[in-house]
């Protein structure tokens, strides 16, 4: 993929999104129905209630604008997910790649990066970035695709770092 000169602003995709939240509908759904059957434990069908309700509340943010995006400069990048922003220099990023993360529903896909040795806060957050490793083989990772393809986006990604910082 090309870098491009200036700012560029990447979203989640709408359609994975309203896919999760009709899933969390579903579930939803049935766990009503399940609450009208005397015989079901009220607290596991509650705590299904409240957790694929929650889900969905999650869902529906990302329909919000402004709520989450991928901003790329020639400075660096800053992720917002649930109006929480997070920037970083490209300086402070050695690299990106595609890791895997074993779930309970299999393995979850996400670009991952590791910080620089130069990176302002590598004295906190330590134990959760080695943790982070550990599982993923990266100390961070992007909370979503943004439509790309995992590899394509981290591979534009370590395109730009190299681009802007003179080095790869």
């Amino acid at each position: 993929m090309e870098a491009f000169e200036h700012e560029q602003i990447l979203h989640p995709r709408k359609r994975k999104w309203a896919l999760v939240l009709l899933g969390c509908a579903v579930f939803v759904v049935i766990g009503v129905l399940m609450l009208r059957d005397p015989g079901e434990d009220r607290f596991m069908v509650g705590f299904f209630l409240v957790f694929f309700g929650l889900c969905g509340v999650v869902s529906l943010t990302q329909f919000v604008p402004g709520s989450s995006f991928l901003q790329l400069t020639p400075e660096g990048f800053t992720v917002r997910t649930m109006w929480r922003t997070q920037s970083y220099r490209w300086s402070d990023i050695e690299q990106f790649g595609v890791c895997e993360v074993r779930t309970g529903h299999g393995l979850q896909r996400m670009v991952g990066f590791d910080f620089s040795p130069s990176y302002p806060g590598a004295d906190s957050g330590q134990m959760l970035r080695n943790m982070n490793r550990r599982m993923s083989g990266f100390e961070a990772a992007l909370p979503d695709n943004y439509g790309w393809s995992y590899a394509e986006l981290a591979e534009h990604l370590n395109t730009l770092k190299a681009r802007y910082t003179g080095r790869s």
